[in-house]
């Protein structure tokens, strides 16, 4: 077993943009297996860990899951809100798989930006990106369970305007020496903010969703889009046009964009070529938590392993 301490490196010169279609995991593990499982995941070729974010859920969780028929999520038809799902920190999680890996991309998939200060948002992520040499992407959604808003008091209605502002106020405290900002949902300042990202003047913003509203939103603001909902590659070209459409109407259709897909399925080499043809620029694999699976270390190796000689190589 390689230790936290055998795995410590910083890559000062972590590449943002790796060519060709590269290839995610979603951490969908115990986190006593957090380390083993980063070690593993790099030997195999993966290029970037993913975990997700939930503040709270309420004792009754509503169907209202905006990327199935039903409003109940799944992966591999295991309901994910069934029993108590522990409610990780995102950036806690990052921060310890920093250690484990040495140039993984550490990516939230996706953080619920208007649950966060931008304030703390900020730090949160810059801390991450300064311990692990520059290696955080921020994922970011606005969230679609409205109880868990309520919870903390935060207003569910305008939350997609509230992430617009946060995103042009992260942007702002990662590169400016002297912040001061006021609309009408956040006002501060003036305040110097620091530590700023790890040599560069800002962390990758990718922005995640399938409506409309979201669509336009990767494009118009984002540095990527993360998909998620698309049921067939037709579905997910649909909404890439829009994506593309509104990166043209904001002037940004020239600047570098990633395009991670999540739920697209994905069942063939062919499928995997379509959507590097596409523009893709990642994939993120889900390993199996079906019915008799088992998602300890070992049953991961044999299966990132068999995945990376399957599909990783082939396409």
């Amino acid at each position: 077993m390689t230790s936290i301490t055998d795995s410590v490196e910083v890559t000062e010169d972590a590449d943002d943009t790796p060519a060709g279609l590269q290839f995610g995991l979603q951490m969908l593990f115990g986190t006593r297996h957090y380390a083993q499982v980063g070690a593993i995941a790099e030997e195999a070729g993966f290029t970037s860990l993913h975990v997700s974010d939930h503040l709270v859920f309420p004792d009754r969780v509503p169907a209202t899951y905006p990327y199935t028929d039903d409003g109940v999520p799944r992966i591999d038809g295991v309901e994910l809100l069934s029993g108590d799902l522990a409610c990780y920190d995102p950036f806690v999680q990052l921060g310890f798989l920093a250690a484990c890996t040495r140039s993984m991309r550490l990516m939230t998939a996706v953080c619920i930006a208007p649950l966060y200060h931008p304030l703390a948002l900020a730090r949160s992520l810059a801390t991450v990106d300064r311990m692990s040499g520059g290696r955080i992407d921020l994922g970011l959604g606005v969230g679609w369970l409205a109880a868990e808003f309520d919870t903390v008091g935060a207003a569910f209605h305008n939350r997609g305007r509230r992430t617009d502002s946060i995103i042009a106020i992260l942007r702002r405290l990662w590169a400016e020496d002297v912040i001061e900002y006021e609309d009408q949902y956040y006002r501060f300042g003036p305040v110097r903010f620091n530590p700023k990202p790890f040599k560069r003047a800002a962390i990758p913003i990718h922005v995640g969703g399938s409506s409309r509203a979201a669509l336009q939103r990767a494009g118009r603001l984002g540095d990527g889009w993360i998909e998620i909902g698309a049921g067939s590659i037709e579905d997910f070209t649909g909404m890439l046009a829009v994506v593309n459409q509104a990166r043209t109407d904001a002037g940004r259709a020239d600047l570098p964009f990633a395009i991670t897909t999540t739920a697209v399925r994905a069942g063939t080499l062919d499928d995997y070529r379509r959507l590097a043809d596409l523009g893709v620029s990642r994939v993120v694999a889900v390993p199996p938590i079906g019915a008799g699976a088992t998602r300890d270390p070992a049953a991961f190796r044999e299966w990132a392993l068999r995945f990376r000689d399957d599909v990783m190589a082939k396409v």
